[in-house]
Order: C-alpha cells, then structure tokens, then sequence
C-alpha cells in the first residue's frame, strides 16, 4: 500500500481512530492527485447490527437492488419496465392468462397489474379478451407484435440473470436456488 503524497495509485494511509463511544477502528486516508483533498473513511470491526440474520438481509437487500437495476438498465434498450416484461413473460409462458392469475403470479394487486397491462396495450403488446363462458373474466393475451418481443427478449433477459449469477459455479447456484425455495416456502406458508 503506498504513502500519502508517495505518487503511488492508491495512495492510502492507515492509523487508528476512537470515535466517542465506539471501540477503535481504522480510518483510510484518501489522497487524489487531482484536488489534493483528504477523504477520511472510518471501518468499524464490529457490524451496525447486533443480529446476524439482519446484516445477513441487508446483503440480501442490496444484492436484489443491485441486480434489479441492472436487469432494469438492460430492460430499458427494449422499451420495458421490468413489471412489464414479467407480465410478458408471465403471459408469453403461459399463453394468456386472467387477471388475477397474472396477478397472484407476480405477487400484486389487480389494481396494480391494470396500470402495467394499460402501458403494454397502448404499445399494442397485449390486449384484453372477455372470457367466452363468464363475461367478468379478463384474459391478457399477448398480440403478434407482443409474441415477437417476448420471443426476442427471453433469452436477451437470460443472458443479463446469467451475468448476474457468474460468480457462482453452477453447484453454488443449485445451492443458492435450493436455499431460496426454502426461504419462499417458509415466507409464503404464513
């Protein structure tokens, strides 16, 4: 690790610090080159929580934000939101389905799923279609130009979830999903 002012890249310094009530950790001194400005950055031994199970969330917390936003970043070249691709996907897998199977599907309300299904009709990606046997029902059908889409975008959405995933072998993937089933079992039995 190189010296404050030493010209080395990282230009890094480290000392001990005691900040008030907390136990000693170690500051990071940070030099640029640039702006010659010092950016103190103090690491704490000990984590901001006392439960295992809550850091252990908040990884699993910012693990799903960071891929949702990167699945959305890739989502956007197509004109998608991602409710708007799973309600294709949902509906290209299943080849039509009512309202409220969507809806139980991607876990949301029927109000909710109106808005994203509105979105997708006004780009003539789905329409609406009454249910021959029971008028109240609304099937959400995909339209010629919404079956082109989600045949293209399948496996353009596979490619992106594979790159999340990469740094995983395939046995800690099988592990991961196998861990995640359980967890989904457990949250959706009560």
């Amino acid at each position: 690790m190189g010296r404050a002012g030493d010209g080395s890249p990282s230009g890094l310094s480290e000392r001990n610090l005691t900040v008030g009530k907390w136990k000693q950790g170690k500051t990071r001194l940070l030099f640029t080159s640039s702006t010659n400005r010092v950016k103190l950055v103090v690491v704490f031994k000990r984590p901001f929580f006392s439960s295992y199970t809550t850091g252990l969330w908040i990884r699993f917390l910012r693990f799903s934000l960071a891929s949702h936003k990167k699945l959305e970043e890739d989502l956007e070249k197509l004109g998608l939101t991602p409710p708007q691709f799973y309600v294709l996907a949902t509906i290209g897998y299943a080849g039509g389905l009512p309202f409220g199977e969507i809806g139980a599907k991607m876990m949301v309300t029927v109000s909710n799923l109106t808005g994203i299904v509105d979105r997708l009709e006004e780009k003539k990606l789905v329409s609406r279609k009454r249910d021959e046997n029971d008028r109240r029902v609304v099937h959400v059908v995909l339209t010629e130009k919404g079956t082109k889409l989600y045949k293209t975008t399948i496996p353009l959405f596979e490619k992106s979830t594979s790159k999340i995933f990469s740094s995983l072998d395939k046995p800690q993937q099988k592990e991961l999903s196998a861990l995640l089933r359980k967890l989904n079992r457990v949250a959706l039995a009560k």
